[in-house]
């Protein structure tokens, strides 16, 4: 599945469009996530990096998110993962919330932010 995923976003760019990656935390959770991603990713992220959503503290969410938002419709074979955005980033519409695989694209050489 994730290399369906891969091929996806590989012809998305060859077709000159863009996909964007975001993450949304708390900010001990972020500041977290952020030190694990410098770790081992590049560019290196900061709190105020592209694609960075930090949440009050107070906010009603207990991990992080993480996001992929998309420009087209997926492929029957990997709809199922996606879900329509309508409201934000409207501009994508189609979005995928599964911290697993967006892990695993970071591991493929994509970024939080804009790809």
């Amino acid at each position: 599945m994730l290399k369906r995923i891969l091929d996806f976003l590989n012809d998305i760019k060859q077709n000159g469009g863009d996909f964007f990656i975001e993450a949304e935390a708390k900010p001990g959770t972020m500041a977290k996530f952020i030190n694990d991603y410098n770790q081992t990713h590049t560019p290196a992220i900061t709190l105020y990096s592209e694609g960075i959503i930090v949440l009050q503290e107070d906010a009603n969410k207990w991990a992080l998110e993480l996001r992929l938002y998309v420009p087209i419709a997926p492929p029957a074979d990997i709809a199922h993962l996606f879900g329509k955005n309508r409201v934000y980033k409207a501009e994508y519409l189609y979005r995928l919330n599964d911290n697993r695989i967006i892990r695993e694209l970071f591991n493929n050489g994509y970024r939080i932010g804009l790809n």
